[in-house]
């Protein structure tokens, strides 16, 4: 009969213990590494593997600002008119976002996220031609940009959580192409690059 009392409690442990757990993790401090695969919108460009860091700060038990930095290298094809030529372009995308956590079962939370930010943008060109007497040569601008997307936790203990996410990035970046003929002179042509992103990634945070 004396154990009736700790079998009632650890039930109730039992029962409130998940709730209690999501709680308490959405109110700390995450910082999260994580890694995936950036897929361009445009067709001249490559998928490529990405990776990057984020930092989680909760604001309300369901409200929390990340602050993020990513990088990833694409290849570019041959290109058709107005188009990057074959080469590599990094892309290193710095946001700012909040984050809306959805009601979960304590082992599972969904989310969904969205900001804005800073996307650095470098293009090495490749071989353009054969012809010595003309040079190509072309740069991509870096610029601002806006992003959304959503996930789901999944907390493995009370300091660690796997989490995977979809964001999709918008981003028209405009571009140059600079073409030096030593016969004809030095011809700039404007051009604008498609840099929206479908950027799925997974990884791990620890919660401080």
């Amino acid at each position: 009969m004396k154990f009736r009392p700790v079998l009632a409690v650890s039930v109730a442990i039992g029962l409130l213990l998940p709730g209690a757990f999501s709680y308490g993790q959405s109110r700390r401090l995450a910082f999260s590494i994580q890694a995936g695969g950036a897929g361009h919108e445009e067709n001249n460009l490559n998928v490529a593997l990405a990776g990057g860091l984020s930092l989680t700060v909760p604001m309300t038990k369901r409200l929390s600002v990340t602050a993020e930095i990513d990088y990833w290298n694409t290849g570019s094809q041959d290109s058709s008119y107005r188009k990057l030529n074959k080469g590599r372009l990094a892309v290193t995308p710095i946001l700012l976002g909040v984050k809306y956590e959805f009601e979960g079962n304590g082992y599972f939370t969904p989310y969904a996220v969205a900001g804005a930010g800073y996307v650095g943008t470098k293009f090495h060109i490749g071989s353009p031609g054969s012809i010595p007497e003309v040079t190509i040569d072309q740069s991509v601008r870096s610029g601002w940009a806006a992003f959304f997307g959503g996930g789901v936790l999944w907390h493995l203990s009370a300091f660690w959580d796997f989490f995977t996410e979809i964001d999709y990035l918008i981003r028209t970046a405009p571009a140059q192409t600079v073409t030096c003929d030593q016969n004809l002179g030095t011809t700039i042509d404007d051009i604008w690059v498609n840099l929206h992103v479908v950027y799925w990634k997974f990884g791990l945070r620890f919660l401080f």
